[in-house]
């Protein structure tokens, strides 16, 4: 709720509509810092016209230039990721069941245009979406409807002056695009809706189709390589969504991300809201980085945690030897700790010669983004067991030897 054109006719028309929808409405006002004394007036404006027709108002306010350089992004995605965070708390919070807004049918048409002219996938010719939660009832509705519709019924609103300027891309082709091709093709913000919907449409079915390509864990994903390009892009893009990355990724990004086909195995690439994407066997896994834990744990018998993962060491009747995750106590050195990989470990797999920690994962085609999360035995640099993957020759059980069972819990 700015105060402006377009919310004001949004919050007359739901008002008068209430009872007959049976919905009880709340306005929700976010200040971006930007405009100074203009903006406090529009905020001062929304709370006298919610005291008057008995709205509740909910009031946000931030210093939106601030967050867009603190996070490197544009003024005009820092404020409007304000503003939903604002409208998503309150659904979190159960204060609204539904956020409606205001955009109309040619903010749908700025909005194609202007992802068309960026170069943008079916997606983003697909204009304004849908979200869980979100509504867009004026979506249909042309600028002029609304202006009448404020003007029939005495509707007073606000004017942002920034929406003149010219030099701000979109405020361009609202003010000299759109009114030009309107001339030369009447009702064409009516055609380039009908054209974003079928998008949407066609859309929808590809990401569909791309759903089997996904595979998501907490906190990661994998996306199954596919011949066809189009799948692969969505499923990649519904990776990166479902890890909370909306807006920032381009077309770069994704043509990189089909690259990794060809690439070799473990070959990586940065992605948005910091993430890497890995080349991992038959697919790319996308997970975000974790600082690597350096605390040591001297050994000795019990439960422990490190690195998130909860682990144990125990004695236990005795096992046969080269049984999984079964070691012999009187072999482990006192000097011995638990502790993540370090450069130039050594493992001395069961049964078979030593080699490079890292060329054993890769034998036993352990994901990159796992390595540096596993627990590991360690006696200097060489590794005495790999919790939940294998221990050394060097601590095999004998007979008659103490056993020790090393084991992840979680």
């Amino acid at each position: 709720m700015s105060g402006g054109g377009d919310s004001m006719a949004l919050l007359h028309y739901l008002c008068r509509h209430a009872e007959a929808y049976d919905i009880q409405l709340s306005a929700v006002h976010c200040e971006h810092g930007i405009r100074g004394e203009a903006s406090a007036a529009d905020g001062a404006f929304v709370r006298e016209i919610c005291e008057a027709w008995g709205v509740p108002l909910f009031m946000f306010s931030a210093d939106c230039p601030a967050l867009a350089a603190a996070r490197k992004v544009s003024l005009e995605t820092a404020a409007r990721q304000f503003r939903y965070g604002c409208f998503d708390r309150l659904l979190k919070e159960g204060k609204a069941d539904l956020i409606a807004t205001a955009h109309h049918m040619g903010d749908n048409a700025e909005t194609v245009l202007f992802n068309i002219a960026r170069g943008a996938s079916l997606t983003g010719a697909g204009g304004i979406s849908d979200r869980p939660g979100y509504i867009r009832p004026l979506l249909s509705v042309t600028k002029g409807e609304i202006l009448r519709y404020l003007q029939e019924n005495g509707v007073a609103c606000r004017t942002d002056e920034t929406n003149a300027d010219e030099h701000i891309t979109r405020n361009a082709i609202r003010l000299q695009v759109l009114p030009a091709l309107e001339k030369i093709v009447p009702g064409a913000s009516g055609g380039i809706a009908r054209f974003a919907r079928l998008a949407q449409e066609d859309d929808a079915l590809l990401y569909e189709l791309a759903a089997p390509l996904v595979a998501a864990g907490e906190g990661h994903a994998k996306v199954f390589f596919s011949e066809k390009k189009p799948l692969f892009r969505r499923a990649c893009l519904s990776a990166l969504k479902g890890m909370g990355v909306e807006k920032d990724y381009t077309a770069a990004h994704l043509e990189a991300l089909c690259a990794l086909k060809t690439a070799k195995n473990g070959e990586r690439l940065s992605m948005p809201g910091n993430i890497w994407a890995v080349r991992e066997y038959d697919g790319v896994a996308f997970y975000r980085a974790r600082p690597r834990e350096e605390r040591e744990i001297p050994f000795t018998l019990g439960r422990f945690f490190l690195a998130g993962r909860e682990f144990c060491a125990e004695e236990c009747p005795a096992r046969r030897a080269g049984e999984s995750g079964y070691a012999a106590l009187e072999k482990i050195p006192a000097s011995a700790v638990f502790r993540t990989r370090r450069e130039g470990d050594v493992f001395r797999k069961f049964g078979g010669g030593a080699k490079k920690l890292k060329e054993y994962l890769i034998d036993r085609k352990i994901p990159r983004r796992e390595r540096d999360g596993l627990i590991l035995l360690a006696a200097g640099k060489e590794i005495l067991a790999v919790l939940g993957v294998e221990i050394s020759d060097r601590i095999r059980v004998d007979e008659g030897s103490r056993v020790v069972r090393l084991a992840l819990i979680k």
